[in-house]
């Protein structure tokens, strides 16, 4: 018996079977098809060994090989243990440094398993390396094997189907080929529109993790979500809000329900770590045209903003504050009072009163924007301030009773204030629910839809006809009554649309390729005005307060000293200027604030009254500034704070 082949084998199927258990189309015919790929992949493997002479060059190869396999078929079961399928854009979106390390942090059992298992394999491999059967196949029927076993890998299989069945637009593509009305797709989205508007109500966004209308159901889950549904009786509702390619998950949701574009994107513009960069940097979303209306805009999400990119792109898009896990956990009466994701939901309503309460009190009409966690899949962690779900013991179930509580109780004490009279409140899924706990719950039957409901307005009839997470932004800007000429690429507003496209075409593989195209190359930035590195170092103009400033690996370090220290970049002579952003990722010893301030057109001096104010934390932080209202020519001069502190600039750039 060939005992490194069969030890290599099972410890293999080990994670391929757990990735198919927790699939959410499990067949008979795909555990068979994975353990036939996995067997028929370690024979190829031993075969080629078997060729090579004892010693490194069969040991090194062997090692490589199974590191390969090995992180192919555990990350395969991250997949589809986190959302019961195969690779998408939704799990490669998420292959970034800082979402890779917030997941461990939540989930630090599933790493532990994965260093055990590879120590195993390795193990496994070194003791029977030197034992191999001699070959029994000639090189031809080896490659045969390698290929067979590939291809009859479940997600590999189906992915190569699904890619030669995928309409290509082709290498000499242009819009003029493109029937807008036919695809439902609005042309003046790509050309810069007047991004005048005036304010009208303040507005509350609530996202809620993977809570969709589902739970809602008194038929399937009794009693599961009493608050919501006597919501429900009060607000205007989406019947048939369904989900599209591209709004999956929680940035794809959030992203496209403020920007009216699904986040669809080609690879050639950055792959996994797109949010971090320039993606739909020239869109105008929600938050954008809230912000030229003078809305003061404050997100609140207790998870970390580094996750998936989303506290750039909020600051990109017109917020005021971003504030997640690190800004919301020194303010909690005990601080240590945090789950896997960051702050439970009780301590984020509790928080968000307080900010409602505060922003209220302001001249200017605000933007409340909340981002749950309780719920998120696959078992969810209730507020410890909650009861559980007396019906059913499941710990999503639990955590979906526990969220509605709570939004019940934010909502009757935002009703409760003054404020409240002049404030539209929207409750939204983020996106269907991905594979968890409750899953096996689910009727098969059910067509499953979006949650959404819309308090404190005088629309009342729910809409019946298709809706999707593109249509939210321009809805919401005329529930809120504000005047703007701002055009969105998938959206329309749905009190004032005469009819919305059939599902098929909303659906429509050809439109998300079109999308795909426009969002890439039109509504993206893809250039460099300016970066920081070693040959423009002496460029930057160091106030006497900054001291010890030194160039290291396209970044500088320096010390603050004083209480007046700043630094001025130089002029740049640049139409892209006023469309560009400056983005700077800094580490700090110190929470303090980064403040930009720059020239107008109309004033030629710095003052208080042209300023930027980014909130920095103590340790690594990306921010950004945009550009849009500075002078062409003049320099920015960017104020670090007034704390002593060494500071460590790791990059800078202009992007357009």
């Amino acid at each position: 018996m060939n005992w490194m082949r069969a030890t290599l084998i099972v410890l293999l199927l080990i994670p391929v079977l757990a990735a198919h258990f927790y699939s959410v189309g499990q067949n008979f015919l795909d555990y068979l098809f994975a353990i036939t790929s996995v067997c028929l992949l370690i024979v190829a493997l031993s075969e080629m060994l078997s060729r090579l002479p004892a010693g490194f060059l069969r040991t090194f190869i062997g090692i490589a090989a199974l590191s390969l396999f090995s992180f192919y078929f555990y990350a395969q079961f991250l997949s589809y243990y986190f959302q019961g399928t195969y690779f998408n854009q939704n799990f490669v979106f998420h292959l970034n440094t800082y979402s890779i390390t917030e997941t461990w942090a939540a989930y630090w059992t599933l790493s532990v398993l994965f260093l055990l298992w590879f120590l195993a394999l390795g193990l496994g491999f070194l003791f029977f390396r030197n034992k191999l059967a001699p070959a029994k196949y000639n090189s031809g029927v080896v490659v045969a094997i390698f290929f067979t076993a590939i291809l009859l890998d479940p997600g590999i299989r189906r992915s190569l189907i699904s890619g030669f069945g995928s309409p290509d637009l082709g290498a000499d593509f242009s819009l003029e080929q493109v029937n807008w009305e036919l695809l439902s797709l609005d042309q003046n989205a790509l050309y810069a529109s007047n991004l005048s508007a005036t304010a009208g109500k303040n507005l509350v966004l609530i996202f809620m993790e993977g809570l969709e209308k589902i739970y809602t159901e008194e038929s399937i889950f009794p009693g599961l979500t009493p608050n919501l549904n006597r919501l429900n009786g009060e607000g205007w509702q989406l019947e048939n809000h369904v989900q599209v390619l591209g709004t999956g998950w929680t940035m794809g949701g959030m992203v496209s329900m403020m920007c009216g574009t699904p986040l669809v994107y080609e690879s050639s513009l950055g792959g996994n770590d797109i949010m971090f960069t320039r993606l739909l940097s020239r869109a105008h979303c929600l938050p954008d045209v809230l912000n030229r209306a003078n809305y003061q805009q404050v997100f609140m999400g207790g998870a970390s903003l580094r996750f998936a990119g989303k506290g750039e792109f909020l600051e990109d898009h017109g917020f005021d504050s971003v504030l997640g896990l690190r800004a919301l956990q020194p303010l909690l009466e005990d601080s240590s009072y945090v789950g896997g994701w960051g702050l439970f939901d009780d301590s984020l309503f509790d928080l968000a009163y307080q900010q409602f309460d505060d922003l209220a009190g302001q001249s200017r009409p605000f933007n409340l924007t909340l981002l749950t966690v309780d719920t998120h899949h696959p078992d969810g962690q209730p507020s410890a301030s909650c009861q559980p779900y007396p019906s059913i013991d499941n710990s999503i179930l639990h955590s979906v009773h526990c969220t509605d509580h709570l939004v019940g109780e934010f909502i009757q004490r935002l009703k409760r204030h003054p404020a409240y009279a002049n404030t539209v409140v929207v409750l939204t899924s983020d996106h269907l629910a991905m594979r968890n706990s409750a899953y096996s719950l689910f009727p098969e039957s059910y067509d499953r839809r979006l949650y959404m409901n819309v308090l404190n307005t005088e629309k009342k009839d729910n809409l019946q006809s298709y809706s999707t997470a593109m249509d939210i932004a321009p809805t919401i800007l005329s529930l809120l009554e504000v005047d703007h000429e701002v055009t969105f690429l998938a959206g329309v507003d749905l009190l004032n649309s005469e009819g919305q496209p059939s599902l098929r075409v909303v659906n429509s593989e050809q439109r998300t390729q079109v999308i795909r195209f426009i969002n890439s190359n039109f509504l993206s930035s893809s250039n460099i005005l300016y970066s920081l590195n070693s040959s423009n170092l002496e460029s930057i103009n160091f106030a006497s307060q900054i001291q010890n400033v030194e160039f290291i690996d396209n970044g500088l370090s320096f010390e603050v000293t004083g209480n007046d220290p700043y630094f001025y970049l130089p002029a740049l002579f640049a139409e892209e200027q006023k469309s560009s952003e400056l983005h700077i990722d800094v580490e700090s010893e110190v929470d303090t604030t980064f403040t930009l301030y720059f020239m107008t057109e109309e004033n030629g001096t710095y003052s208080e009254q042209d300023t930027i104010k980014r909130l920095v934390r103590k340790g690594s932080n990306e921010i950004a500034f945009d550009l849009k209202d500075t002078a062409d020519g003049e320099r920015l001069r960017i104020d670090p704070g007034h704390l002593p502190a060494d500071y460590r600039i790791n990059s800078m750039e202009i992007r357009y």
